[in-house]
């Protein structure tokens, strides 16, 4: 007969429950020690093993930090191995806080120049920008940095100090580098309501004024420079800045040109949304009779000299900045608070008895720079024959010269006449721009520029019209 498999109840396994219970607990035991055991075992074993590598790295960092901070690299002992060299550093040895930081820009520009005068060609070109630097911070007051640039030579003066840009010519040849910058930096800790900054070398212009009747936006000048910024309340900020810098070095006299510069702002943010600015300064040129064809380039004109070519006046003027700007909320197609800005200023030159005067005034529509902002300006721009020393204005604001006076170049082409950027000129200038990223830039620039004052020789046809686009990314 078949065998009836007998029913299994739970009641059946009842007695068996101790014992299961005693084995699970002798298992559990058992291998939980051994389970944390190796994976105690395995984590410490792991972070070993990170501590000395990290260990190593650090230990490296810092050896190669000190072999950059060395003002010569001495070589290593024969007997000594690479990896001993590198490593021959104790860990306890404070490393040199060294930080490097690359800075620099690509652009890329389409220009064209049209002219009134019918004997003047339009001049279409192809124009690039490469600037390329680093800044090398060895503590947290003083820092020192190196900035690189490509352009055309400028005669047999290097490169131009109004240009940093190199056209599409010349069968594809190879372009010139050149030192833009070069400067060594201190920031000494002067508290919580003050700061400072001190400058040697070849470095950014800190009296350089967007509305452009004193410097082009290329000019880096040579020498020192003092900044303070005083926080009298968090709404109140005073900035003071002096600057000297040798304009030329002469080897046949001691009276060697030079700049002398002095500013004063005051910041102020009123009652949200309107913010002010108000600002003096006085420069001063030393020796200006120096700065002939002969000794510097001599890329420029407006300004009154002799048959020889010879400056007649004195350049030593005063400068009054003002401007107010607004915040707005919202404006539909930018991207956070908009901006609106009104400025003006105005100088005059003691130093010259007539056509003495510069002025400007600029609106002012938003600010590009952002991801999604843009920004549009008008400004008129007037600078009289001696506001100012030609060889340092707007190189953008060029005229046309259908006759030139005597002194002013020495080359037969320029004697000739043709576009000359400097003093004695005025423009309207519309800027639009627009940032699609942080480091993207999109630009078009429109100038309508012409002679402030009619000399001899250019009664009419002396206006020029140049139209820029181009694009900008910045790293």
């Amino acid at each position: 007969m078949p065998l009836i498999p007998r029913r299994v109840t739970p009641s059946a396994f009842r007695p068996f429950i101790p014992w299961l219970a005693v084995i699970a607990l002798a298992v559990v035991a058992v291998v939980a020690p051994c389970l944390r055991a190796a994976e105690s075992s395995s984590v410490e074993d792991r972070l070993r093993q990170l501590e000395a590598r990290l260990s190593a790295v650090e230990q490296e960092n810092a050896s190669l930090r000190r072999e950059l901070g060395r003002p010569a690299l001495s070589p290593p002992t024969p007997s000594a191995s690479p990896a001993a060299t590198r490593l021959s550093v104790p860990p306890a040895s404070p490393a040199s806080p060294l930080a490097l930081r690359l800075t620099g820009d690509f652009r890329s520009r389409f220009s064209s120049v049209m002219y009134t005068a019918p004997e003047a060609v339009t001049r279409d070109q192809l124009l690039f920008q490469a600037r390329v630097g680093f800044v090398a911070q060895v503590s947290d007051t003083l820092e020192g940095g190196l900035r690189f640039t490509a352009g055309d030579l400028n005669s047999t003066f290097g490169g131009s100090p109004l240009s940093a840009q190199f056209a599409s010519a010349d069968n594809s040849s190879r372009k010139q580098a050149y030192f833009d910058q070069l400067f060594f930096r201190w920031k000494p800790d002067l508290g919580a309501n003050a700061s400072a900054v001190f400058t040697l070398g070849k470095a950014a212009n800190p009296f350089y004024v967007p509305s452009r009747v004193l410097f082009d936006n290329d000019y880096n000048p040579e020498g020192a420079s003092e900044e303070f910024t005083f926080t009298l309340t968090p709404e109140h900020h005073v900035y003071l800045a002096a600057g000297q810098y040798v304009l030329d070095d002469l080897v046949a006299a001691s009276t060697d040109p030079l700049l002398l510069a002095a500013r004063a702002r005051w910041d102020a943010q009123w009652q949200s949304p309107w913010s002010t600015s108000l600002g003096l300064s006085h420069l001063v040129i030393t020796h200006p009779a120096a700065l002939t064809g002969a000794n510097i380039a001599n890329n420029e004109r407006g300004n009154t000299r002799t048959a020889s070519g010879v400056l007649v006046h004195n350049y030593h003027p005063w400068v009054a900045e003002a401007s107010v700007s607004r915040l707005f909320d919202h404006v539909p197609g930018y991207a956070g608070k908009f901006p609106v800005t009104f400025g003006a200023e105005f100088l005059r030159n003691p130093g010259a008895p007539a056509q003495h005067d510069a002025w400007s005034a600029a609106l002012t529509l938003g600010r590009s720079g952002k991801a999604g902002q843009w920004e549009f300006g008008y400004r008129y721009v007037r600078v009289e024959a001696d506001a100012w020393f030609e060889e340092m204005l707007e190189g953008d604001y060029g005229a046309f010269y259908r006759t030139v006076p005597p002194g002013w170049n020495t080359d037969p082409t320029s004697l000739a006449g043709g576009p000359a950027n400097g003093s004695n000129t005025r423009s309207h200038v519309f800027r639009s721009s627009y940032s699609p990223r942080d480091y993207l830039l999109f630009s078009a620039n429109l100038f309508l520029n012409d002679l402030a004052r009619r000399l001899p020789g250019n009664a009419s046809d002396t206006g020029a019209r140049r139209v820029q686009v181009e694009t900008l990314l910045r790293f």
